[in-house]
């Protein structure tokens, strides 16, 4: 009998831990949100990154742009891929939107958003072949 119950035991519990990762995998998705651009192969080289801490600014919303390369200047290396992590996971952080180029050229510009009265924290790689 106690190997019954030690058994529905165990069920009960990778019933409990199942339904704690999926509510933990729903939460991480849908409070911040990332962006993700082209196709990042395990070939590919990381070919700039960006950490973007911007404080809040009540009644605004926060703008930061990124441009790669950053002196203008292309420089041969074409973007296969872009990533941009949104780092704020409650439900108050910003978005990101490529204004040009991107994977398939050898440059970007790149506008980060906050929410309304919120600010921006960010990492933005760039990767290319």
């Amino acid at each position: 009998m106690n190997s019954h119950k030690s058994k529905a035991s165990m069920a009960q519990l990778n019933s409990i831990l199942s339904s704690l990762l999926l509510l933990s995998l729903w939460l991480a998705s849908c409070c911040a949100v990332s962006s993700t651009w082209g196709n990042i192969s395990n070939s590919a080289q990381l070919l700039h990154v960006e950490n973007v801490l911007n404080g809040s600014s009540p009644g605004k919303y926060v703008d930061h742009e990124i441009k790669y390369p950053t002196n203008g200047i292309g420089n041969g290396r074409i973007i296969s891929g872009i990533r941009a992590f949104d780092q704020v996971t409650n439900n108050t952080g910003g978005h990101a939107t490529i204004y040009s180029g991107g994977p398939g050229f050898n440059f970007v510009h790149i506008k980060l958003q906050s929410q309304y009265n919120y600010g921006l924290i960010f990492r933005v790689e760039i990767y290319g072949n």
